[in-house]
């Protein structure tokens, strides 16, 4: 079975990965950035070595001095990573820092006077960013040539990325949490209305809400309008079909009564009084059954055993020659999502054919579990044959196989059963006789 989630999961869900989404493009491009302005500022950096050691170089007589000491103490330094070196014409060392422990042996490309190269060499196994810059000095009509090399360890370089991306990562999920986090108080603050409108619906539904309320966004005043417009609709609808089809009844049942009166007495008239009594008997059964076939929108929580109450009463004077023991077992957070006529009409059916047909115990059971109302009412009467349990809510078995006046309620019964998506079924009873056992799903208890 598919689950759907609910709306504000979606919606935070889906806008969640478009942010995650828009921070990593930010992310890369950020560190994209980074990494170009980090290679440009490792470039100037190069470029400012040169002009320093350009700086303090001295031409005299046909030879290139620089000092052995720099200003720059990395270049005074073994293994600081930062090394310079000075080539002649003749692709000879006339100088290098101090900070390379071996003289390094490197052959400079052919360089234009004035001219700079940016590479990438490896020297003992140690990639170094390079650049490299040819210059001339000129004596007595002759130029001497010079090129001045500076490299730089790339590790330097990656260690100043790799704090880069620590930093960028933390920043990265600093920030994201943070949106999520206002991205989540922003949606449960907008959909309040929502858990307003189905907290509202829930407590129509159990009865103690009417119409539901009129202070909502303008989003949703069409929606709260209509369904308060649908439901009083239905309500006055439902209460001219109860009416009408009492003002129809009571039509009926006048002439009915008047035409049984004169001919009872008439022996020979047996068979016409046994079909005024079906006939009669029909229109009862229509007429109930249209009454109940239409419920309302709203269904309100009846309270089982106030109605339960009230038909025992009623059972006890009825078979009050009958001495019968009536246990009963409800739940206390069982109720009944529906019409208290209903109920009355499906317990009281149920315990007059129990009280009808039993020796001396009905029981009946009502449990609410997993969202299931379970009712069953058993005696320990006669009980019903095998082959009476399935047919037994058949309609033409109901009304035209049973004894005069039976039949009817229990084709209510199953009429207003099936009518909330109910199911009912008839068994034998452990007490020795019948039970008949109804299941509502979806049912709700009381709060």
């Amino acid at each position: 079975m598919t689950t759907t989630a609910s709306l504000k999961k979606r919606f935070f869900s889906h806008t969640a990965l478009i942010v995650v989404l828009v921070m990593l493009m930010s992310a890369t491009v950020v560190y994209m950035s980074f990494v170009k302005e980090l290679e440009k500022s490792a470039q100037d950096k190069l470029r400012l070595h040169i002009y320093t050691l350009l700086s303090v170089s001295q031409f005299n007589q046909g030879a290139l001095t620089v000092p052995p000491i720099l200003h720059n103490a990395r270049f005074n330094t073994e293994n600081s990573g930062l090394w310079a070196m000075v080539v002649n014409s003749n692709k000879q060392q006339v100088w290098h820092s101090l900070s390379v422990i071996d003289p390094v042996i490197t052959s400079p490309p052919t360089l234009a006077t004035g001219q700079w190269l940016l590479d990438k060499q490896h020297f003992g196994g140690t990639p170094y960013l390079t650049i490299s810059y040819k210059v001339a000095w000129e004596e007595y009509g002759a130029q001497h040539e010079y090129t001045f090399v500076v490299a730089e360890d790339e590790s330097v370089i990656k260690a100043d990325l790799y704090r880069f991306q620590i930093s960028l990562a933390l920043g990265f999920l600093i920030i994201t949490a943070a949106v999520l986090i206002g991205q989540h108080l922003a949606l449960k603050q907008a959909f309040k209305p929502i858990k307003k409108l189905e907290d509202e619906i829930n407590d129509m539904e159990i009865g103690s809400l009417t119409v539901l309320s009129t202070d909502y966004p303008k989003e949703l005043k069409g929606v709260t309008h209509n369904v308060n417009s649908l439901i009083d609709k239905e309500h006055r609808q439902r209460e001219r079909y109860r009416s009408s089809m009492a003002d129809l009844a009571h039509s009926l049942k006048t002439p009915m009564t008047i035409i049984r009166s004169e001919i009872s007495d008439l022996p020979e008239n047996r068979s016409i009084l046994d079909a005024i009594f079906r006939i009669d008997n029909s229109i009862e059964y229509q007429l109930r059954r249209a009454v109940i076939s239409s419920h309302t929108i709203v269904n309100q929580g009846t309270n089982i055993e106030t109605v339960l109450g009230l038909v025992v009463d009623a059972m006890d004077k009825i078979y009050r020659d009958k001495s019968v023991e009536f246990t009963t077992n409800v739940d206390s957070d069982a109720s009944f999502r529906g019409d208290e006529n209903d109920l009355m009409e499906i317990l009281g059916n149920l315990l007059d054919n129990a009280y009808k047909h039993t020796q001396s115990a009905v029981q009946l059971n009502v449990n609410y579990s997993d969202c299931q109302l379970i009712i069953t009412v058993e005696d320990d009467g006669p009980g019903i044959s095998e082959a009476a349990t399935q047919v037994i809510f058949t309609r033409g078995e109901r009304l035209d196989c049973q004894g005069l006046g039976q039949g009817i309620g229990l084709a209510v019964v199953y009429d207003i059963v099936t009518s909330y998506n109910g199911s009912i079924s008839a068994n034998h009873s452990p007490l020795g006789g019948a039970i008949f056992t109804i299941t509502f799903s979806q049912q709700g208890s009381i709060s």
